[in-house]
Protein backbone atom coordinates (compact mmCIF):
# COMPACT_ATOMS: atom_id res chain seq x y z
CA UNK A 1 0.00 0.00 0.00
CA UNK A 2 2.83 2.18 0.73
CA UNK A 3 4.26 1.60 -2.12
CA UNK A 4 1.49 2.22 -4.27
CA UNK A 5 1.17 5.65 -2.44
CA UNK A 6 4.58 6.64 -3.08
CA UNK A 7 4.42 5.73 -6.78
CA UNK A 8 0.82 7.82 -7.45
CA UNK A 9 2.34 10.46 -5.33
CA UNK A 10 6.20 10.27 -8.13
CA UNK A 11 3.44 10.11 -10.99
CA UNK A 12 1.03 13.41 -9.76
CA UNK A 13 4.74 15.33 -9.65
CA UNK A 14 6.03 14.19 -12.73
CA UNK A 15 2.92 15.03 -14.41
CA UNK A 16 2.45 18.58 -12.60
CA UNK A 17 6.31 18.90 -13.67
CA UNK A 18 5.33 18.42 -17.32
CA UNK A 19 2.63 20.90 -17.18
CA UNK A 20 4.84 23.19 -15.63
CA UNK A 21 7.51 22.37 -19.19
CA UNK A 22 4.57 22.76 -21.20
CA UNK A 23 3.74 26.02 -20.18
CA UNK A 24 7.50 27.55 -20.02
CA UNK A 25 8.02 26.05 -23.49
CA UNK A 26 4.95 27.86 -24.46
CA UNK A 27 3.15 25.14 -26.17
CA UNK A 28 -0.47 25.14 -24.53
CA UNK A 29 -2.74 26.21 -26.49
CA UNK A 30 -6.21 28.06 -25.32
CA UNK A 31 -9.61 28.30 -26.53
CA UNK A 32 -10.54 30.94 -29.20
CA UNK A 33 -11.42 34.34 -27.57
CA UNK A 34 -9.88 33.57 -24.01
CA UNK A 35 -7.43 35.73 -22.27
CA UNK A 36 -4.59 33.28 -22.35
CA UNK A 37 -2.37 32.42 -19.26
CA UNK A 38 -2.84 34.53 -16.09
CA UNK A 39 -0.25 36.02 -14.48
CA UNK A 40 -1.29 38.03 -11.38
CA UNK A 41 1.19 39.36 -9.75
CA UNK A 42 0.12 38.03 -6.17
CA UNK A 43 3.19 39.23 -4.10
CA UNK A 44 3.65 42.58 -5.85
CA UNK A 45 -0.19 43.23 -4.76
CA UNK A 46 0.40 42.21 -1.04
CA UNK A 47 3.74 44.09 -0.80
CA UNK A 48 1.68 47.04 -2.47
CA UNK A 49 -1.85 46.67 -0.07
CA UNK A 50 0.74 46.39 3.15
CA UNK A 51 2.19 49.45 1.97
CA UNK A 52 -0.59 51.51 1.54
CA UNK A 53 -2.11 50.30 4.80
CA UNK A 54 0.89 51.32 7.14
CA UNK A 55 0.63 54.76 4.92
CA UNK A 56 -3.22 55.05 5.85
CA UNK A 57 -2.48 53.85 9.71
CA UNK A 58 0.22 56.53 9.86
CA UNK A 59 -1.84 59.73 8.09
CA UNK A 60 -5.68 59.47 9.22
CA UNK A 61 -7.06 60.52 12.19
CA UNK A 62 -9.60 58.58 14.06
CA UNK A 63 -12.61 60.87 14.96
CA UNK A 64 -13.79 61.88 18.02
CA UNK A 65 -17.55 60.75 19.09
CA UNK A 66 -19.88 63.39 17.76
CA UNK A 67 -23.12 64.05 19.52
CA UNK A 68 -24.20 66.87 16.70
CA UNK A 69 -25.52 69.47 19.54
CA UNK A 70 -27.65 67.16 21.07
CA UNK A 71 -27.24 66.33 25.02
CA UNK A 72 -29.03 63.65 26.99
CA UNK A 73 -30.34 64.68 30.24
CA UNK A 74 -30.16 61.39 31.82
CA UNK A 75 -31.07 62.97 35.09
CA UNK A 76 -34.05 64.39 33.83
CA UNK A 77 -35.32 60.93 32.39
CA UNK A 78 -34.27 59.51 35.17
CA UNK A 79 -36.91 61.51 37.07
CA UNK A 80 -39.73 61.68 34.81
CA UNK A 81 -39.90 57.68 34.57
CA UNK A 82 -39.50 57.77 38.62
CA UNK A 83 -42.34 60.00 38.71
CA UNK A 84 -44.85 58.63 36.58
CA UNK A 85 -47.92 57.78 37.89
CA UNK A 86 -48.00 54.40 36.27
CA UNK A 87 -44.97 53.55 37.93
CA UNK A 88 -45.85 54.74 41.26
CA UNK A 89 -49.11 52.46 41.35
CA UNK A 90 -47.21 49.51 39.76
CA UNK A 91 -44.79 50.04 42.92
CA UNK A 92 -47.11 50.69 45.48
CA UNK A 93 -44.93 53.37 46.64
CA UNK A 94 -45.58 56.80 48.58
CA UNK A 95 -47.15 59.65 46.31
CA UNK A 96 -43.59 61.32 46.58
CA UNK A 97 -40.87 60.06 44.68
CA UNK A 98 -37.75 62.77 44.85
CA UNK A 99 -38.02 65.32 42.42
CA UNK A 100 -33.89 66.28 42.02
CA UNK A 101 -33.21 69.44 43.54
CA UNK A 102 -36.64 69.71 45.27
CA UNK A 103 -35.75 66.33 47.30
CA UNK A 104 -35.69 68.00 50.76
CA UNK A 105 -38.89 70.30 50.40
CA UNK A 106 -41.19 66.99 50.09
CA UNK A 107 -40.35 65.49 53.30
CA UNK A 108 -41.98 68.28 55.45
CA UNK A 109 -41.79 67.40 58.89
CA UNK A 110 -40.38 64.52 58.66
CA UNK A 111 -36.96 64.25 61.06
CA UNK A 112 -36.13 60.85 60.63
CA UNK A 113 -35.42 58.26 57.64
CA UNK A 114 -34.64 54.50 57.22
CA UNK A 115 -32.19 54.00 54.32
CA UNK A 116 -32.37 50.37 53.24
CA UNK A 117 -31.93 48.43 49.85
CA UNK A 118 -33.56 45.25 48.63
CA UNK A 119 -29.93 43.97 48.41
CA UNK A 120 -30.57 43.03 52.27
CA UNK A 121 -31.98 39.47 53.04
CA UNK A 122 -35.56 39.32 52.75
CA UNK A 123 -36.67 39.04 56.72
CA UNK A 124 -33.94 41.82 57.51
CA UNK A 125 -35.90 43.84 54.69
CA UNK A 126 -39.19 42.77 55.90
CA UNK A 127 -38.59 43.55 59.80
CA UNK A 128 -37.15 47.05 59.22
CA UNK A 129 -39.91 48.38 56.94
CA UNK A 130 -42.56 47.07 58.94
CA UNK A 131 -40.75 48.85 61.87
CA UNK A 132 -40.14 51.77 60.67
CA UNK A 133 -43.99 52.24 59.53
CA UNK A 134 -44.81 51.80 62.85
CA UNK A 135 -43.00 54.93 63.80
CA UNK A 136 -44.17 56.52 60.91
CA UNK A 137 -40.80 56.99 59.35
CA UNK A 138 -40.18 57.24 55.94
CA UNK A 139 -38.20 54.06 54.03
CA UNK A 140 -35.87 55.48 51.47
CA UNK A 141 -34.39 53.25 48.85
CA UNK A 142 -31.72 54.46 45.85
CA UNK A 143 -33.11 52.96 43.01
CA UNK A 144 -35.11 49.90 41.64
CA UNK A 145 -33.96 46.43 41.81
CA UNK A 146 -32.17 45.92 38.74
CA UNK A 147 -33.49 49.45 37.34
CA UNK A 148 -36.60 47.88 36.85
CA UNK A 149 -39.93 48.53 37.88
CA UNK A 150 -41.39 44.97 37.12
CA UNK A 151 -38.57 43.61 39.29
CA UNK A 152 -38.98 45.78 42.01
CA UNK A 153 -42.98 44.94 42.02
CA UNK A 154 -41.67 41.59 42.00
CA UNK A 155 -39.13 41.56 45.16
CA UNK A 156 -42.13 43.91 46.87
CA UNK A 157 -44.47 41.07 46.85
CA UNK A 158 -42.05 38.00 47.39
CA UNK A 159 -40.67 39.74 50.33
CA UNK A 160 -44.41 41.39 51.51
CA UNK A 161 -46.91 38.44 50.17
CA UNK A 162 -50.51 39.58 51.31
CA UNK A 163 -49.10 42.89 53.00
CA UNK A 164 -47.42 44.17 49.95
CA UNK A 165 -50.00 46.72 48.81
CA UNK A 166 -49.67 48.12 52.37
CA UNK A 167 -45.71 49.49 52.63
CA UNK A 168 -45.14 52.41 51.25
CA UNK A 169 -41.00 53.32 50.65
CA UNK A 170 -39.69 56.04 48.13
CA UNK A 171 -37.06 55.91 45.61
CA UNK A 172 -34.41 58.87 46.07
CA UNK A 173 -30.88 58.54 45.54
CA UNK A 174 -30.92 61.92 46.29
CA UNK A 175 -31.08 61.53 49.86
CA UNK A 176 -28.38 58.68 49.38
CA UNK A 177 -25.74 61.42 48.17
CA UNK A 178 -26.82 63.73 50.54
CA UNK A 179 -26.02 61.85 53.57
CA UNK A 180 -23.18 60.04 51.82
CA UNK A 181 -25.03 56.60 52.42
CA UNK A 182 -23.16 53.54 50.90
CA UNK A 183 -24.04 51.00 53.09
CA UNK A 184 -27.44 49.71 54.43
CA UNK A 185 -29.38 49.68 56.60
CA UNK A 186 -29.07 53.25 57.78
CA UNK A 187 -31.01 55.49 60.46
CA UNK A 188 -30.84 58.83 59.92
CA UNK A 189 -32.43 61.28 62.41
CA UNK A 190 -32.38 65.03 62.46
CA UNK A 191 -32.63 67.92 64.83
CA UNK A 192 -34.48 70.01 62.30
CA UNK A 193 -37.03 69.96 59.11
CA UNK A 194 -34.91 68.89 55.87
CA UNK A 195 -34.58 72.12 53.45
CA UNK A 196 -33.66 71.35 49.80
CA UNK A 197 -31.29 70.81 47.86
CA UNK A 198 -29.31 73.58 46.39
CA UNK A 199 -27.25 71.28 43.88
CA UNK A 200 -28.21 69.26 41.25
CA UNK A 201 -28.97 65.47 42.37
CA UNK A 202 -27.86 66.85 45.88
CA UNK A 203 -24.23 66.11 45.25
CA UNK A 204 -22.83 69.37 46.32
CA UNK A 205 -24.80 69.90 49.22
CA UNK A 206 -23.69 69.71 52.99
CA UNK A 207 -25.79 67.27 54.97
CA UNK A 208 -27.64 69.12 57.77
CA UNK A 209 -26.74 68.26 61.02
CA UNK A 210 -27.76 64.64 61.99
CA UNK A 211 -27.91 61.62 63.80
CA UNK A 212 -27.01 58.13 62.15
CA UNK A 213 -27.15 54.77 63.77
CA UNK A 214 -25.44 51.91 61.03
CA UNK A 215 -26.32 48.05 60.85
CA UNK A 216 -29.15 45.95 61.12
CA UNK A 217 -30.70 46.44 64.48
CA UNK A 218 -33.94 47.30 65.18
CA UNK A 219 -35.57 51.09 64.66
CA UNK A 220 -36.69 51.07 68.04
CA UNK A 221 -33.07 50.11 69.48
CA UNK A 222 -31.61 52.69 67.09
CA UNK A 223 -33.66 55.56 68.37
CA UNK A 224 -32.81 54.52 71.54
CA UNK A 225 -29.30 54.88 70.75
CA UNK A 226 -29.72 57.61 69.42
CA UNK A 227 -31.96 59.67 72.28
CA UNK A 228 -29.91 58.41 75.25
CA UNK A 229 -26.97 60.24 73.85
CA UNK A 230 -26.08 64.07 73.10
CA UNK A 231 -25.48 64.39 69.69
CA UNK A 232 -27.59 66.40 67.46
CA UNK A 233 -31.12 64.96 67.26
CA UNK A 234 -31.57 63.00 70.48
CA UNK A 235 -34.79 65.75 71.42
CA UNK A 236 -36.24 64.33 67.99
CA UNK A 237 -35.51 60.37 68.92
CA UNK A 238 -36.89 60.74 71.89
CA UNK A 239 -40.51 62.49 70.45
CA UNK A 240 -40.36 59.56 68.13
CA UNK A 241 -40.15 57.43 70.79
CA UNK A 242 -42.75 58.82 72.82
CA UNK A 243 -45.31 59.16 70.07
CA UNK A 244 -44.77 55.33 69.98
CA UNK A 245 -45.63 55.03 73.67
CA UNK A 246 -41.71 53.93 74.66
Amino acid sequence: MLRNLILASALVLASNMSFAQEIDGERLEFAPSSQGEIKAPIMQMLDEAKALGKTWKETLDIQEPNDFGKKIDVEGLRERALNNPRVRALLGTDDGIAKGDAAGAKYGSDRAFLMLSFSMPEQSLRSAMLEADRFGIPILMRGFVKNDAYATQTAIQRVFQDDAQSIGFNIDPTMFTRFGVTSVPQLIVLNDELEACETQGCERDVAPPHDVVRGNIPVEAGLRIIASGDGEAFAEAQQLLASAGL
